[in-house]
């Protein structure tokens, strides 16, 4: 291995960690799950430990370097990351390991080696994928949520949380074969699939984030306090109703949709619930969406004014209606 395709920053001693990963790309439908990464990071503001370097991994053509500028004058280059922040707190069993990164075009054997030798030197005694997959799923519902893991226990601890086993068979991503190869470096592993409504395929879905940080908060027993990413979740819900609601080809798909999983899919039945979350790849199954650009930019649009001051005045609002 090249060491020099992983630069450490500081190396603090950390207690059996788990890792938690997400990969921007193909395994991140509506950005869901790098998303709940960020999430934590800002809840613990977690110190850089290493990262892999970029060069020999991406096609630049394709995964192309941003500019900004800084301070109005200056230009700056960001490349494509992949990076590890440790989260150390005396109330967890255990630190936690944060990976951020973006999936990978090149080399992806050489990419595995590199992820799991920073593992090995921080003694991780678990890892946690993250993905996020599109699905013929309204987004009225509750997130269909899957999970695998090649460890027995871990599989027993799913099943505790009302995870059902994935079985997907076909082309795979980073987090596949990263699973894979954990599980052959004999670290224990998992991963957790969240299910997001294809037609919202274009926005960030906060739904889908809040479920993955849910399932995910129970299952490493993090007690993280998650009521405000849970009220955005129902707020967006609204939202996106409310725009369906106006309408009607919109709304009628939704219904279809809503009907699809109330009539086809038995609570007793694994083989049915497979079926509820389909593969990154697999084209939607219940027919086109006739207006579905036309919704998706009145959410984005909705998302845009929220990230200025539509959301504290919304906020504002509701307190003067209580």
């Amino acid at each position: 291995m090249d060491m020099s395709q992983i630069h450490y920053h500081n190396q603090p001693e950390l207690r059996e960690p788990v890792v938690v990963v997400a990969f921007g790309g193909w395994n991140d439908a509506a950005d869901s799950a790098t998303t709940a990464i960020k999430f934590l990071i800002d809840q613990w503001s977690p110190e850089k430990i290493a990262e892999i370097d970029a060069e020999d991994f991406f096609v630049f053509t394709e995964t192309r370097p941003t500019v900004k500028y800084v301070d109005g004058a200056q230009r700056s280059i960001t490349w494509p990351t992949n990076q590890f922040f440790a989260h150390t707190d005396l109330e967890l069993n255990r630190d936690v390991i944060l990976f951020l990164g973006t999936e990978p075009q090149l080399k992806w054997k050489t990419f595995c080696t590199a992820f799991l030798d920073v593992c090995k030197k921080f003694h991780a005694s678990e890892v946690v994928f993250l993905g996020a997959l599109l699905a013929d799923v309204p987004h009225s519902l509750t997130v269909p949520i899957t999970g695998a893991s090649a460890d027995n226990e871990v599989m027993e601890r799913l099943h505790e949380m009302d995870v059902q086993n994935s079985r997907y068979e076909g082309p795979t991503g980073m987090i596949g074969v990263l699973h894979d190869a954990s599980h052959h470096a004999r670290i224990s592993s998992a991963t957790l699939w969240a299910a997001a409504p294809h037609y919202l395929a274009a926005t960030p879905n906060v739904k889908v984030t809040a479920a993955l940080l849910t399932y995910l908060n129970q299952f490493l027993s993090f007690g993280l306090d998650l009521h405000e990413i849970q009220s955005d979740a129902v707020r967006f819900e609204e939202q996106v109703t409310a725009l369906v609601a106006k309408d009607p080809e919109a709304r009628e798909y939704v219904r279809r949709l809503e009907e699809q999983i109330a009539n086809g899919v038995d609570p007793d039945d694994n083989e049915d619930e497979e079926d509820l979350v389909i593969s990154p790849d697999r084209a939607p199954s219940s027919g086109p969406l006739p207006s579905a650009d036309s919704l998706i930019r009145d959410v984005e649009e909705l998302l845009r004014e929220q990230r200025g001051n539509g959301q504290s005045q919304q906020s504002d609002d509701e307190e003067e209606s209580e």
